[in-house]
């Protein structure tokens, strides 16, 4: 990359002068010691007019007064990313707003102390932010929600999971809420559930919006969703994990953005039935990746139809204690283009039933079956990866990821083993499962 500087700073006057990229990578240990500190970048940054891109995660005490001095001196800035620093406040977001009026993308994940003020300024004065990722913010409440409906009409790709304070509130109304919010009106409501709705025109759509995850934002109903849907109805990428009170009224929403809907994650919403799971699979028919685990009430119905989809390259089902070998021989039948399969925690899974499905799937690059106890089969083990550190087989049950050729390779021995018992069934001997992988019977 052209005049870039990455985990170092310009040295010299010239460089300065001509560097357009700054990037300081966090390290993965947190007692190893930032290679420069707040203060060192604070004294380079007024010499650094063409900053174009700053990626400033390796900077954990990076402050607002730092952040204000690139805001100031560098007003070509269409990139920044503070995500963990934890020392900026809405100052310098404020800064941002007043100077970086070209900014495209910005990352402000995991800073506490940001709050709906420092984001109000940001959205009414960055008119080209296309992405937003606000992951973790515990002060930032629906307020700020609203203002990005109702300001930030470019966003391409907004991230906020996490973020336990943001209500249904944050998000457009329409008129199919009314029955929703009279059904929820004996609820204790805070004064942020007293707010006036958010009420958009109709013609009022972020029409660019491609990518919303809403994962964790553990007070959404499903009267957001209707919201989210009406106004931002060409969505790709919908994140709806850990949601835990939406049901399949959400899901019948969600139906709306039909073949518009490439990626969905549901994963732990535990009020979803098959009916809801089943309708977002007919209306979406281009679906490539889908995340529906540990919703304990699924059954293989909700996988038959997802099994059809023609395009569907990966499905995590895993936690699902109804799921039985009839659902991995539905994937045999149909999934031909599955690349990534997540089954761990399907206790009714069978050897029967995975065979079939490795055989058949000859795409597949990962499968994850840990905790299934048929997985315990004498010989498998060596074909696994090797759990991550800290994991432990007593608490979360046995480990069983494969990856690349390993799945080539566990199909042939389970092969082997189908081969070995019925030649024992047609000489009429004992058959005894081994962990090798020899066609000998003995």
């Amino acid at each position: 990359m052209e005049h870039a500087y990455i985990d170092e700073l310009p040295s010299d006057e010239e460089s300065c002068y001509y560097a357009e990229h700054l990037v300081f990578h966090p390290d993965p240990d947190p007692t190893v010691p930032p290679a420069y500190t707040d203060d060192e970048l604070a004294a380079v940054l007024p010499y650094c007019p063409h900053i174009a891109a700053a990626y400033l995660s390796g900077i954990p005490d990076l402050s607002s007064r730092t952040l204000i001095l690139l805001a100031e001196h560098a007003s070509g800035l269409t990139y920044l990313d503070i995500s963990g620093c934890t020392q900026v406040t809405d100052l310098g977001l404020q800064a941002v707003a007043a100077h970086s009026t070209s900014l495209c993308s910005l990352f402000i994940s995991r800073i506490p102390s940001i709050t709906d003020h420092g984001l109000a300024a940001l959205v009414r004065g960055l008119p080209h932010l296309e992405e937003l990722e606000m992951e973790n913010l515990p002060l930032v409440t629906a307020l700020s929600a609203r203002d990005i409906w109702t300001f930030a009409r470019g966003l391409k790709r907004w991230i906020l999971s996490g973020c336990m304070h943001i209500t249904d509130s944050g998000f457009p109304w329409v008129p199919e809420r009314t029955q929703l919010e009279a059904e929820d009106a004996d609820k204790r409501r805070t004064w942020m559930e007293s707010l006036p709705p958010l009420i958009l025109p109709a013609t009022h759509k972020l029409n660019n919006l491609r990518v919303l995850d809403l994962s964790h934002c553990l007070r959404l109903t499903d009267a957001a969703i209707l919201g989210v849907v009406a106004h931002a109805p060409r969505i790709h990428n919908l994140n709806l994990a850990g949601c835990i009170e939406l049901t399949d009224r959400a899901l019948h929403a969600i139906c709306t953005l039909g073949r518009h809907l490439r990626i969905i994650d549901v994963g732990g919403l535990e009020r979803v039935t098959d009916e809801g799971v089943f309708a977002v699979a007919s209306a979406c028919g281009r679906l490539r990746s889908v995340d529906i685990s540990f919703i304990p009430g699924l059954t293989d119905l909700a996988i038959l139809e997802f099994a059809s989809q023609p395009n569907l390259t990966r499905l995590a089902a895993a936690g699902l204690p109804k799921l039985t070998e009839q659902a991995t021989f539905f994937l045999a039948e149909h999934a031909f283009e599955l690349e990534q399969l997540h089954l761990s925690y399907c206790p009714r899974l069978t050897l029967v039933g995975i065979r079939t499905m490795l055989r058949r799937l000859t795409k597949l690059m990962n499968v994850g079956l840990s905790g299934v106890p048929a997985m315990r089969r004498m010989g498998i083990r060596r074909f696994s990866q090797e759990p991550p550190e800290g994991y432990k087989e007593g608490k979360q049950g046995i480990y069983r990821v494969f990856q690349g050729e390993n799945i080539r390779k566990l199909s042939a021995f389970l092969e082997k083993e189908e081969w070995r018992k019925r030649e024992a069934e047609r000489l009429n001997i004992l058959f005894e499962p081994r962990g090798d992988d020899s066609r000998e019977l003995y």
